[in-house]
């Protein structure tokens, strides 16, 4: 799960992205994940007029959202055209939109950028504490979720391995049906978390026959 994003990935985004415009004030939000060696696909959208910045790609040092992805930190600018804080590949699209006061904010898992989430007005002005701080506490939020992807994926893999006759591969799988129950509960897709109560139902099947 840490190459393109897939559908568990992008429902993911799209609540990190209503987290944002809830808790920030901010009437647009945008964002997406890596979609290949240092570029990022922004993918979902909310609060746009137009499909101006869906399917944009982002490269690495590009545009506010690419600063931010390189520098892993934040990044704000008041009139996102005028900038001198950042290059202009992207002006086509922002201006499409009609966006002018933008804020990016990189989704880090495991130290490493996994996507970029951003808010925005239509006019000029300099963004305060408030909707920087919910872009960061909402990339957060997005971060614990692809960890819990992440390691659902790496429990699911472990579950289905054959075990065969190994004392030791036993032993993982018992702890991976602990884990996996576990997350289970934690995971708010419906599909990914059936399909892991479904590999739970197998391990102790297997445990006990």
């Amino acid at each position: 799960m840490q190459g393109e994003s897939g559908s568990n990935d992008s429902a993911d985004v799209r609540a990190a992205l209503s987290r944002l415009r809830r808790a920030s004030g901010l009437p647009v939000a945008f964002g997406g994940l890596l979609a290949g060696t240092g570029r990022y696909r922004i993918n979902e959208l909310s609060g746009t007029a137009s499909a101006a910045l869906r399917g944009l790609h982002i490269h690495h040092g590009n545009g506010l959202g690419g600063k931010a992805a390189a520098q892993s930190r934040p990044f704000a600018v008041a009139d996102y055209h005028s900038s001198p804080a950042i290059s202009h590949e992207y002006d086509a699209a922002v201006d499409a939109e009609g966006l002018r006061s933008v804020l990016a904010v990189p989704v880090i898992v495991r130290r490493r950028v996994r996507g970029v989430l951003y808010g925005a007005l239509r006019r000029p002005l300099r963004l305060g504490d408030r909707p920087l701080a919910a872009a960061m506490e909402a990339a957060r939020e997005l971060e614990q979720a692809l960890l819990l992807q992440d390691e659902a994926a790496r429990l699911l893999s472990v579950a289905r391995q054959p075990t065969a006759a190994d004392p030791a591969m036993w032993e993982e799988v018992r702890e991976a049906h602990g884990a996996l129950r576990a997350l289970a509960q934690r995971i708010a897709d419906p599909v990914l978390r059936r399909e892991m109560l479904a590999a739970c139902g197998r391990l102790a099947a297997a445990s006990s026959g």
